[in-house]
């Protein structure tokens, strides 16, 4: 019945409605890497520019850099990227608007970890309830564009081949894409490897477990039908071998993703709407922990897990920002852990038992412009969950606790916001935003099985009668631009209603060996997290460039307790240098201590830091080709430090020398 009413849902609004797209969201912040800055899109907003600092940066470089993003570290590779304090559970990271999840109970596989600079055109990030495009949510989202080949009607073929080297690891990173288009076809590829030994945090101390070795291939064509129609075809696989976790107990031997999409493009000349974009798409995870590296593990472990997700969307836009869609996405997830001990017998269970999550969402959005200088945005979106365990060794497990977790769980979620715009004469803008947003528990916390957070050191259990967590928010940006010189300030404001918060259940024993206990998921009656994002870009002559970006977040529950993984204020701000073929760069980033914590997760507080930065670069001109040759020193003095989402308190890299060098035809 599910499926059907699904099916029928998609007929009738694809049939009715017939086709359109929408412009995207003028709320929407967007990195565009080719002109390396992050824009907001729409001529009537503010852009707020930031570069691409280092030629080596990977995603989660770029992500770090970004106003309001905050990543949580386990090692040198796979951060999880975070809006505010909110963690990948509670926002959604998308690839192209298609919903993705990762098979590890650890995060240790984060959606980010599979798109490489490479191959991605740019990010849009919609904070808070306001950023539910592509699913309910409370924090936000994070979507991550793919590069696309380009239809030209001259037959023209182009390419990068890059190479840079790391000295804290023995880094190298080899990169190569090609593109070729003509009137009807264009396509695109694009290859990464990575490798990287154990690295050299500030002081001259090894980082032992944190070296890794990935490969990732991409391959996109696109097929011009006629003046309306248009396909596309996108094809992604990513191989982690050997990767490295010093924060957690184990490694990971493997790690594969494939992702698969066809989208239909149609333009509509005539009539209300413009576009229709049809995306069907698929894609799945396999990872697996390795802790035959680790000779001090008490028992050896395999722990696979496995995560696949089908889905479609079907988005239409048309005038005054109109946008209509919806979006259907069914995941199943599962995680395993066999153990043996010394002298005994194997054992087996499933830490995530394997379960069905159905989605089927619907959105509208609108902006209303009036008297010419405001304008009204309104957003709206609706999801039907549908999740339950399958009937098998999972389930079972949970017997013992007189729980049957195949009963399917149904919620019912909605979001919506409403923004008020005016532009304030002829330089400035306000923007103040309503939003309410609920987010349903995850699989980790409904049905998993005795997880081990190295955080905190204890094993969890999952709790099937969670409620949904809702928020209600509030949000004031200001921003002004003059012709040489512009800055934004954000606040923000979120009541958090039915959060979820673990917390230590009294008689019952832990099951893995060092853990200090066992605890489960509740639902609080409420936690509050405010801040505020600020920034600016200056240019001070022909030569001279400045941008600077803050951000700060305070979170705690209703008894007044901080949450836990908050992170403190922090500045990031840069001065370039150009001159003809020249760029010299200077950064600085400063992190305020967080003495502000929570010790029941494993909070412990952590020392302010300043962090120097060097760069530098040369375009060598060759025939209509470019060279460019690229060096740079990062934390210049060798500092020894962490920031606060650093887990187990692991130092980050020490003085780093880099060269990179890019050959563009």
């Amino acid at each position: 019945m599910f499926k059907r009413a699904i099916l029928i849902l998609f007929w009738f609004f694809t049939g009715s409605l017939c086709s359109q797209t929408t412009d995207k969201d003028s709320l929407v912040k967007t990195i565009d890497l080719e002109e390396v800055c992050i824009i907001k899109d729409g001529d009537k907003n503010q852009s707020f520019g930031f570069f691409r600092s280092s030629k080596l940066a990977s995603t989660e470089d770029i992500l770090a850099r970004m106003p309001g993003v905050n990543l949580t570290r386990r090692g040198a590779y796979g951060l999880e990227p975070g809006l505010r304090n909110y963690n990948g559970t509670q926002s959604n990271l998308v690839i192209d608007g298609m919903r993705m999840y990762g098979a590890c109970t650890d995060k240790m596989d984060p959606v980010s970890i599979y798109i490489e600079p490479g191959n991605l055109q740019s990010i849009e990030i919609a904070q808070g309830a306001s950023g539910a495009r592509a699913g309910s949510t409370i924090g936000g989202q994070i979507n991550m564009i793919m590069r696309e080949p380009e239809i030209n009607c001259h037959n023209r073929f182009k390419g990068v081949l890059a190479q840079s080297y790391m000295s804290v690891n023995k880094g190298y990173n080899s990169n190569f894409n090609f593109e070729q288009s003509s009137a009807k076809w264009a396509y695109r590829l694009s290859a990464t490897y990575r490798t990287a030994g154990n690295y050299m945090a500030g002081g001259d101390s090894l980082i032992e477990h944190s070296g890794y070795t990935k490969a990732n291939l991409s391959a996109n064509v696109l097929y011009r039908i006629n003046e309306k129609h248009r396909l596309k075809l996108d094809l992604l696989g990513d191989w982690g071998r050997n990767i490295g976790y010093p924060a957690l107990p184990m490694d990971v031997g493997r790690a594969d993703a494939g992702i698969y999409a066809l989208t239909h493009n149609l333009t509509i000349q005539n009539g209300v709407f413009k576009q229709n974009e049809l995306k069907v798409y698929y894609n799945s995870v396999y990872h697996e922990m390795d802790d035959t590296q680790r000779p001090e593990a008490p028992m050896h472990m395999d722990m696979p897990g496995w995560s696949q997700t089908l889905g479609f969307y079907n988005e239409l836009s048309g005038r005054g920002n109109l946008k209509l869609r919806l979006d259907y996405h069914q995941v199943y997830t599962r995680a395993d852990m066999t153990m043996y001990p010394p002298n005994e017998a194997v054992m087996y269970m499933q830490t995530l038992p394997e379960n069905n999550l159905h989605d089927v969402g619907i959105a509208a959005g609108k902006t209303f412009q009036f008297q010419e200088q405001q304008q009204i945005l309104m957003n709206f979106r609706m999801d039907f969950y549908a999740q339950a365990a399958v009937d098998g060794f999972g389930a079972s497990q949970w017997t013992v606790y007189d729980e049957n977790i195949t009963i399917t769980q149904n919620n019912l979620l909605k979001n919506a916001s409403l923004s008020y715009s005016k532009k304030i004469k002829q330089h400035s803008h306000l923007l103040f935003t309503l939003a309410y947003g609920e987010r349903i528990p995850s699989s980790n916390e409904r049905y998993g099985y005795y997880l081990f957070n190295r955080q905190d050191m204890y094993d969890y259990l999952g709790n099937q009668h969670l409620k949904p967590e809702q928020s209600i928010q509030g949000e004031l940006r200001f921003e002004q631009k003059f012709k040489n010189i512009e800055y934004f300030a954000n606040l923000f404001y979120h009541h958090n209603v039915n959060y979820i918060y673990a917390y230590r259940l009294d008689g019952y024993s832990q099951m893995t060996i060092g853990a200090l206990g066992l605890k489960t998921y509740k639902n609080i009656s409420y936690a509050v997290t405010q801040g505020f994002e600020a920034g600016a870009k200056a240019s001070l002559g022909e030569s001279f460039f400045y941008i600077a970006n803050l951000k700060f977040v305070l979170a705690q529950t209703y008894e007044g307790k901080a949450l836990p993984l908050v992170p403190p204020f922090k500045l990031q701000h840069a001065l370039r240098y150009s001159y003809k073929l020249y760029q010299f760069q200077l950064e600085h980033d400063f992190g305020a201590a967080q003495n502000r914590i929570n010790p029941d997760f494993g909070d412990k507080a952590t020392p302010a830091f300043n962090l120097i930065n060097l760069r530098a670069s040369r375009n060598f001109i060759i025939r209509n080709k470019v060279l460019q040759l690229a060096l740079a020193c990062e934390n210049v003095f060798d500092l020894l430090y962490h920031e606060h989402l650093d887990i187990a308190q692991v130092p980050r890299f020490g003085r780093n020398l880099m060269i990179n060098l890019n050959f563009i035809f």
